[in-house]
């Protein structure tokens, strides 16, 4: 699967959880969001967590 693909599917989850307005949608909004972190993290580990840019070497 397409890592770009994952990101953004996490990411409007995420975003239907916060906008739900019951609390079984949220739950079910929040738990795809959990199920996408997870195949990221499975299958994308290295890039995880790589949110800042990496330090020049010179540093």
């Amino acid at each position: 699967m397409d890592l770009n693909y994952l990101f953004r599917r996490e990411q409007i989850s995420l975003v239907n959880a916060e906008r739900a307005e019951s609390r079984s949608a949220r739950a079910a909004h929040a738990g795809l969001a959990r199920g996408y972190a997870e195949l990221i993290a499975e299958k994308h580990a290295r890039y995880r967590f790589r949110k800042a840019p990496a330090l020049p070497t010179s540093c």
